[in-house]
Formats: structure tokens, sequence, C-alpha cells
């Protein structure tokens, strides 16, 4: 079984593979790449790879290795990134999701180095994790678990009393952006290396929170992502199709969108570069997100390492959590350090 870099020929095939791919849980979710299954794999940075294997009729299982700077021991670094493994449900357990590991680990140190730490992540509760240490690499171990939370947007969201102002970001603001994003990304490990924060990326906006002297406190971006990739839903467990006709009753009442029948997109932004220095400012800025969002989309979602400190700005918002395992190989010994990541840094 032969893995070759994927050619821009391999885009249909590839779209579909990434529609085959579900992942179960209470609500079930496929990624549909459509237009351009590469579209994420270059917003990540120029130095990436997608290698495929082959069946009869072109591909049927894929995998991506990229280069990202980032922040390690408070220090600019390369990381390897490894993601985006899908093998067809047909194709699967056959040996392609080992060759296909394989492979992104050789092309991840080619990208970021032969001393870089590699980077990946899987579902909590997948065995992937064990294959990885039996069949390709020992030691590749458990680094964190991260938590996406999915925030429901049915309601708007009481605002406490604060100092705190916020608003859309400008390009003006973007010098004070990168200056807080180096001073506090450079304490969270893994944290992507930002020199610019695009204001004119379509479907991207950033919310700042300033003190009353003008300083930057916060910001966060709130990024939807439909031109890239659209999460369609799969399936309703029994418990989860009962929290949708709840739901669906709710939303014309409070503006908000439906839930999807099976087949239907989900309506959500996510979260990017979250950057605050403590919980209580994180908080405020997502509470002004959600109800920027109202009566737009179904859910914000965002991604914290469930030691974080900052996790605690999720208190009272009704987030439902899906856990992530951070998968490390090599790098620095585990100190504690809150762990940042992002699929995709913007």
């Amino acid at each position: 079984m032969k893995v070759r870099d994927a050619r821009p020929g391999d885009n249909a095939a590839l779209v579909d593979l990434a529609s085959r791919c579900a992942m179960d849980g209470d609500l079930s979710l496929c990624v549909d790449r459509r237009p351009d299954f590469f579209a994420l794999n270059g917003i990540g940075g120029d130095g990436w790879r997608v290698g495929v294997v082959d069946g009869d009729d072109g591909p049927i299982a894929c995998v991506a290795a990229a280069r990202r700077p980032a922040f390690v021991d408070g220090r600019p670094a390369l990381l390897g990134y490894v993601g985006d493994l899908k093998v067809h449900p047909a194709h699967r357990r056959r040996g392609a999701a080992r060759v296909l590991a394989q492979w992104a680990q050789a092309a991840a140190r080619e990208l970021a180095g032969p001393d870089a730490p590699l980077i990946g992540t899987v579902l909590s509760g997948n065995d992937a994790v064990e294959m990885l240490r039996r069949r390709v690499e020992p030691g590749v171990r458990r680094r964190a678990t991260i938590r996406s939370h999915s925030i429901d947007l049915l309601t708007r969201r009481r605002i406490p009393p604060s100092e705190l102002t916020v608003a859309v970001a400008e390009p003006a603001d973007e010098p004070d952006m990168v200056e807080l994003w180096r001073r506090l990304a450079a304490s969270r490990q893994f944290a992507p290396v930002c020199d610019s924060f695009p204001m004119a990326r379509p479907g991207l906006e950033y919310l700042l929170a300033r003190r009353p002297g003008g300083e930057l406190a916060g910001f966060v971006g709130l990024w939807d992502q439909h031109g890239i990739k659209q999460m369609r839903v799969t399936g309703y467990s029994p418990r989860m199709a009962a929290v949708r006709v709840a739901f669906n009753v709710a939303a014309p009442l409070l503006r908000a969108p439906r839930l999807p029948r099976t087949g239907g997109e989900l309506s959500y932004r996510t979260v990017a570069n979250p950057c605050a220095p403590d919980a209580a400012t994180l908080g405020f800025l997502l509470r002004h997100a959600c109800n920027r969002l109202h009566g737009l989309h179904s859910f914000l979602t965002v991604g914290l390492d469930v030691r974080d400190p900052l996790s605690r700005a999720l208190t009272g918002l009704r987030a439902q959590p899906t856990d992530v395992e951070l998968l490390v190989l090599g790098g620095p010994a585990d100190r504690g350090t809150p762990v940042h990541f992002e699929i995709a840094t913007v």
C-alpha cells in the first residue's frame, strides 16, 4: 500500500471522502469541505502536504501534514502538525491508517525540521492513540484534553457590569492586538505566533475589549467557516433528537435558527485566537459575542485546554462539551502549562 502526494485533480474525491467520515456522538457530524478540500490546509500556512492512498477509483484515504510557527516554552519555534486522517468506511482495518500515519510523521519532520515537536488530535475515546503507539511511534503521548464548548445562541446573555467596553476591531487596532497576543500567547504552550490579524478575511471579525483609558484588555475572533467547510448533521441520538424538538419549538420565538434535519448544515461560528489575561475578560467578550450572533447562528464554539484557567469563562453559558485529545511526539515535558490549540490559524 503506497502513499502519494495529493494533486488538484483529487479534489472531488477528497471532498466525497470527507463527507463519508462522520464523527459519531450524541450529535453526529461530518465535515463538508466543498468547494475546495485544500482550502483549509492552506489557511494554516504555506508549508503543508496532503497524502493519499488510492483504491480502484482514486483516493480512499488521506492525511495532512503541516508546519506551524508556535510558542514552545515561551519562545517562537516550529511545530509539525498531523491531522485530517480519513479512511473510507469500506476500506478500514486494512492498514491504510498505519501507512498514512507513518507518511505524515515523515512529511511533518521534513516540513518543520527533524527536532520539531509533532502534534495532532483525535476525539476522546478513539483507539487511534494505541494504534499509533503499537504500529507507528511508541513515543506518542497524550499531552492535553482540548474541550470544544458549543454555546447555544437561543437567548441573549446578560452582560455583567464592567469598566470594559467592546467594539468590532478595525485595521488601526491591529498593532495593539499583535502586541497583546505576543505578551499573553507566549505563556500558552503551542499557541501560534501571530504577526498580523487579517481584518479583510471573509467571514472573520474580531471583538475587542478596552479599558477606560483605551488600553486593549483582550479580543476574540468570530469566524464563519462556511466558505471552507460546513458541518453537516449525520444523525441525532434519541436524547439529542428530543433536545432538537425542544430547541426548534423555542427557536422561532427567540429569533434563532432551527437545528437542521439529518443531512442539513449546522449554523455556527467558531472563536479564533482567543486572547485574554483572565477568565472574567474572556467571559465578558464571549457574552458580547453571543449577543452579537443571536438570531444569526445556532451555536458559538470555543476550544480550550481543560486545565486552562480561562475555561471558567464558560460558566453559565450553557456550553455543551466535546473532548479532543492533543497528542505530542517529542518536544518539552509537560509542566502543567495550558496548551493552546486551534485547528487552523487565521
